[in-house]
């Protein structure tokens, strides 16, 4: 007995050493800060994981080709693939929630002393004449195994489940717009990149003979073989048109790295494109009537798709909320065994069942009710506020669409006559009957022009994207596979052969004609609702739509607008 005591308290007193040492450690902990030669490592292994298994550029890059490697390698789209599959792993664990708890216990319980206890007359107050007992070993095992179910947090964990699918729907949404903004960002940068490779070379002979031609003019002037006035007129004509000449390749210059970047490609690497013959550049015809396009919209746009997905979860939140309302019951069944030696039975079975609620739960459930009303009210306008939004933008990027067409073919007449006149203007200069600063104004005019036609074709191209965008309508199949690039840029060229056109695959054809069939048995809304959805719509119709990267838009604004 009195090495079990002694072993008793050399172990209380080792644990109490360790928790003392623990807490010690816990306040002695200080931040430590990573040296810059551990952030140069993590760089160069990030780096190498940004570029790892790349299939090699052995051809000519086509815009379906580049499509291809920007949804293969394209990092912000795995991301994207990421968050969905996160989503729909957490709706697999939601599954385990709705199950009843089953919960297991082993301890060992140690006192030093014997619980020992004595007894009192309740009538007279008089301490019992018996001697002291105690009905406890000091030492002793317990176990307990226990099954219980709460039918309160069934039903909130039955809502959360259904939430976190709703969640799960809203990653998949926001996959298929990130895709279809990816494949609109591509078309814009790819046939910006086209234009740097087309008119590099030219920019470069025109800034190296407007260079020369300003060399020679300043050695004219130092010898004062001319008028000083009319040498500085002169340079000052030749420096206009290199700033312009400068400005055109600084522009080209940015257009590689921006398409390299969309396709993960490292920013050095050279990239060649197929030749942009007058074919490639026909803008094409949308043949889509707008009344169709309007329909297609509202069952089809990722943002709108998510706010239906948002509003359920708001109605899942209000119902959780009214839940909570009501009362509490509990039932549990347990096998417990205890080892103490005085039991007769060390082992035994439990059940119970428990009603618990809250008074005051009484008090406050009108302000829930009204609450719970008010949340789902607002998440309804909200979304009919989205749908106006989504509805002026289909019209607004259906004019800014055929805007960018009739500019390109401004863009494209304005060319043919610029490269015309800097033909003329050389010939001129060649038999001297023309200085060559003319010549170089006249080179530098058709060098922007032709800038300017890429540049409207991209912007359609641009506007093209964001309009298919808008209708939801998605660049690959549901049935997609991970074929080759080769494969994979073969289909997507004979599927937006059809979508640039604005010929939607079967199965939208299938979808919009549900909704038309729904479309027409619905009951009409009420005045009230429409009145006040179209307030709400038109305030919000241009903060509300989703707008195309700043830098984009910058870009896009910026080619519309040059000279």
């Amino acid at each position: 007995m009195k090495s079990s005591q002694t072993f008793h308290r050399r172990s209380m007193r080792m644990l109490s050493l360790l928790a003392l040492s623990l807490w010690v450690s816990a306040c002695s902990m200080k931040p430590q800060a990573i040296s810059t030669s551990e952030f140069i490592r993590k760089g160069e292994e990030d780096r190498a994981l940004m570029f790892h298994n790349l299939a090699p550029l052995s051809k000519p890059l086509t815009l379906y080709e580049a499509m291809a490697r920007a949804v293969t390698y394209n990092l912000d789209r795995r991301a994207k693939m990421m968050e969905e599959a996160l989503a729909l792993g957490q709706v697999d664990l939601d599954r385990f929630e709705l199950l009843p708890k089953l919960t297991a216990g082993a301890g060992y319980i140690y006192r030093s002393d014997h619980a020992t206890s004595t007894s009192r007359d309740s009538v007279t107050g008089q301490m019992a004449l018996a001697n002291p007992y105690y009905s406890l070993d000091k030492t002793r095992s317990v176990a307990d195994l226990t099954l219980s179910w709460n039918l309160l947090d069934f039903g909130a964990s039955w809502y959360t489940a259904h939430q976190n699918g709703d969640r799960a729907l809203i990653a998949a949404e926001r996959r298929r717009k990130s895709i279809a903004n990816l494949m609109q960002e591509v078309r814009y940068s790819f046939w910006r990149a086209v234009a740097a490779q087309t008119l590099q070379v030219t920019v470069r002979q025109a800034i190296g003979t407007a260079e020369q031609a300003l060399a020679d003019s300043r050695k004219v002037e130092a010898e004062n073989l001319r008028n000083p006035a009319d040498a500085l007129r002169y340079q000052k004509g030749l420096m206009d048109n290199l700033r312009q000449l400068e400005s055109v390749e600084q522009e080209l210059t940015s257009a590689k790295y921006e398409l390299a970047a969309l396709i993960n490609l490292p920013p050095q690497t050279p990239l060649l494109f197929a030749a942009a013959d007058s074919a490639a550049m026909t803008p094409p015809v949308w043949r889509m009537p707008l009344s169709e396009m309007e329909v297609m919209t509202f069952a089809n746009n990722p943002d709108l798709r998510e706010q239906v997905y948002q509003s359920r979860i708001a109605v899942d939140d209000t119902r959780k909320a009214l839940l909570r309302l009501l009362p509490g019951i509990q039932l549990s069944t347990s096998r417990q065994y205890d080892s103490n030696g005085f039991l007769i039975n060390n082992g035994w079975s439990e059940a119970s069942g428990r009603l618990t609620f809250n008074l005051f739960n009484i008090l406050s459930a009108p302000e829930n009710i009204q609450q719970a009303a008010s949340v789902e009210q607002v998440a309804e306008m909200k979304r009919l506020a989205l749908r106006m939004a989504i509805l002026a933008q289909v019209h607004v990027i259906h004019h800014q669409f055929n805007h960018a067409q009739q500019q390109f073919q401004r863009a494209s007449e304005q060319a043919k006559i610029e490269s015309r006149l800097a033909d003329v203007a050389a010939k001129r200069q060649e038999n001297s009957a023309q200085s060559i600063l003319e010549r170089i104004s006249n080179q530098t005019s058709a060098i922007t022009a032709d800038l300017r036609r890429y540049q409207s074709f991209a912007l359609l191209q641009f506007n093209l994207g964001r309009l298919q965008t808008t209708l939801g309508i998605d660049p690959f199949p549901e049935n997609l596979g991970s074929g080759d690039l080769d494969g994979l840029g073969q289909l997507l060229e004979r599927r937006f052969r059809d979508l640039d056109q604005g010929i939607v695959p079967a199965e939208l054809t299938a979808q919009q004609a549900e909704v038309n069939k729904s479309q027409s048995t619905a009951a009409p809304a009420p005045a009230a609702e429409v009145a006040s959805a179209q307030g709400s719509g038109q305030g919000a119709a241009m903060g509300s739509a989703p707008a195309a990267p700043a830098a984009e838009v910058a870009s896009a604004q910026g080619s519309e607008d040059q000279p």
